[in-house]
Order: C-alpha cells, then sequence, then structure tokens
C-alpha cells in the first residue's frame, strides 16, 4: 500500500481509523495560508503538514513534466496506426471535430483526477485513492480490481506502443525498395519478434539505469514531435 506515514507533531490534524488510514477530519486544521503559499521547494514541508511523508526523488521541472505527458501521450505513434480509421469513416470533419470533443472529455477526466491527487497525493496513487473514496463495505475489492487493472494496462500500453514502434523501423528500413518483400530486412516473424524484444530491453534499461537522463530525452522527444 502506499506511503502515507503520519508525523508526530500532526496527530492533531489526523485521527486514524479502524481501517488503518490516517484520515483528514471535516474541519480541516491544516494552515490554508501555508498551503496556498508553498514554492516547489517546500513541497515536502506541505506533504509532512497534510500527513504524509515524501519518499520519491524530485529532479524535473514543471516544463519537462508537461513534456513527459506529452511523450507518455505517443502522439505519432497514435496518429500513425488510428488516422486510418476516422478517415475513411467520415473524413477530415469527423478528425477535427472528434479531437475538440474527445480533448473536452479527457480535460475533466484530467481535472478530477488532479483534484483527487491533490488530496491524497501518496505513490499509492490510483488503487490507494479509489480505496479512500469508494464505499466502506466495497473500498477493498475496489482498490484492488484498480490496482491491478493499472498494472495490466500500463504493461499492455507499454508492449503495444513497443511493438507498433517495432513494425514502423522494420518499414522505415525498406521504404525505398522497389519490392518491399524482397528489401533489405525481410522482415521474416521471428525478425519482428527479436527486434520487438530488443526495443523493449533498451527502453526498460533506458528507465531503470538512466533515470537521470530521461527529462532530456523528453526534451528533445518534444523537439522531434514538433
Amino acid at each position: 500500500m502506499a506511503n502515507h506515514h503520519v508525523t508526530g507533531t500532526d496527530q492533531e490534524l489526523f485521527t486514524k481509523k479502524d481501517d488503518g488510514f490516517a484520515h483528514r477530519p471535516s474541519s480541516n486544521k491544516v494552515n490554508k495560508e501555508h498551503v496556498a503559499l508553498a514554492t516547489p521547494g517546500e513541497a515536502d514541508d506541505l506533504l509532512e503538514a497534510m500527513g504524509y511523508q515524501s519518499e520519491l526523488i524530485r529532479s524535473r521541472s514543471t516544463l519537462q513534466v508537461a513534456f513527459m505527458s506529452f511523450v507518455l501521450a505517443s502522439i505519432p505513434y497514435g496518429l500513425a496506426t488510428t488516422l486510418f480509421y476516422p478517415l475513411i469513416g467520415g473524413g477530415p470533419a469527423n478528425v477535427i471535430w472528434g479531437w475538440v470533443m474527445l480533448s473536452a472529455i479527457i480535460l475533466c477526466v484530467a481535472i478530477s483526477l488532479g483534484e483527487i491527487t491533490s488530496v491524497y497525493p501518496t505513490a499509492g496513487g490510483v488503487y490507494y485513492q479509489t480505496f479512500m473514496l469508494a464505499p466502506p463495505w466495497c473500498r477493498k475489492i475496489t482498490s484492488w480490481i484498480c490496482g491491478w487493472a493499472y498494472v495490466v494496462g500500463n504493461i499492455t500500453i507499454t508492449l503495444s506502443v513497443n511493438f507498433g514502434t517495432t513494425l514502423f523501423l522494420i518499414a522505415c528500413v525498406n521504404i525505398f525498395e522497389d519490392e518491399p518483400e524482397a528489401g533489405v530486412f525481410p522482415g521474416e516473424t521471428y525478425q519482428i519478434f527479436l527486434v520487438f524484444v530488443a526495443v523493449t530491453l533498451l527502453c526498460n534499461i533506458v528507465s531503470s539505469c538512466a533515470n537521470k537522463w530521461l527529462p532530456l530525452l523528453d526534451v528533445s522527444s518534444i523537439w522531434i514531435l514538433f
């Protein structure tokens, strides 16, 4: 479960109930002026005042976090693999208005998640937030389902993007060949799988061993996208 420790000086701000979690009372005693005036450098102190202990490394600026969100959206991959369907199904009008409406819906979801995360800023993320917001009679099972769905979803999305990248790379190798079937790289089934495994391993190695370089990669990726 997520880290949500309550310090001794904050006992008057939080009460610990039978579920083992610290709950904020209805009469919020946290210094609202301190919360409103908090700067990024005071984030750890603010979390402590709210009853949480910060354990994550803060190494990204606001701009780098924004760039990371664009990279995670995989815009080139999404456009390259799905643009065919709206063009055939409805034409340019379908693409434009579909983008506008879906953007409005996603914006509402992002605002809601941002509000919830500001109240429960824990490492557990969505499954801990689900536990805190769900009714007591079903909070454990809903939290369990949400947690595993989140894990499976992240794994599936990551592998699908890696596989799409693999097909894109193989297609780029043979793009100038008159006969793609007999191109520079034949792209047999086993070869596609091996390239996919190599791309997946490379992504995992970079994420695991080169964390300090990830912000630079995110920023450079933005320039490549635009």
